[in-house]
């Protein structure tokens, strides 16, 4: 076979593979173009029914981001609390008779820039910080031993399972009613931390998009469902 024939070979198939995937690329962009506006068609549907309201963009809420992390100095005294700089794909309204925001935040830490999707929903009044984690059993063993244990509920299996941080150990105790403790250790959606900042309930779970609104109501639901076990503080 001549050099010729060769390198009309190895050139017509290389031109065949990166036109390949140059069309997968494009498939990939358009269909992930297309499943955002289905998402949105259906948010702003489903916002109207519900008295919702949807911005793309709305940086005055940038501010009710900033005061949620105001006082996380107080346990990480040597660095600045997070900043947003942008809050894109914002949605308010009340979901169960509760205020709620669910929004990307662009945000600065430590000087890295980076996205934060929070789903917050009102608590009754503002609070002290509080932190439910769940942990690997023999790490949080570990952290009790060495003193880092955090908050004790003496629920042996819940302390097992979880750690628990907060400012005011007094109100960590009232949160943690034995409803709640019962609830997170036994309600099968997955979900990986419990966090009360200033003045809002926010949940780690794997949400994929917040303006899919089945997804949006499943996890205002879990937020509810967590705060009608808290008993009520002033």
């Amino acid at each position: 076979m001549s050099t010729g024939v060769v390198l009309t070979i190895v050139i017509g198939g290389t031109v065949l593979l990166l036109g390949a995937v140059a069309a997968f690329v494009f498939w990939i962009k358009r269909s992930f173009v297309g499943r955002a506006e289905v998402s949105l068609d259906a948010l702003r549907e489903e916002a109207a029914r519900r008295g919702w309201t949807y911005a793309e963009r709305d940086d005055t809420q940038v501010a009710l981001y900033d005061r949620q992390y105001n006082r996380r100095s107080r346990w990480e005294p040597l660095t600045h609390p997070p900043r947003a700089k942008a809050a894109r794909d914002v949605i308010t309204g009340t979901h169960r008779g509760r205020p709620f925001i669910a929004a990307t935040f662009d945000t600065v830490y430590q000087g890295r820039h980076q996205p934060e999707r929070a789903i917050w929903v009102a608590a009754p009044a503002p609070h002290p910080m509080l932190s439910i984690q769940r942990m690997v059993a023999v790490q949080n063993a570990i952290n009790r031993r060495i003193g880092l244990g955090g908050v004790q509920t003496g629920n042996v299996e819940f302390d097992r399972q979880f750690e628990v941080l907060s400012e005011d150990e007094r109100f960590a105790h009232a949160v943690l009613s034995s409803q709640l403790l019962e609830f997170l250790l036994t309600d099968p959606r997955s979900f990986r931390g419990v966090y009360l900042r200033g003045e809002y309930l926010d949940v780690l779970d794997p949400v994929q998009d917040h303006r899919n609104p089945n997804e949006l109501v499943a996890a205002l639901d879990l937020r509810c469902d967590i705060l009608d076990r808290i008993p009520a503080w002033s």
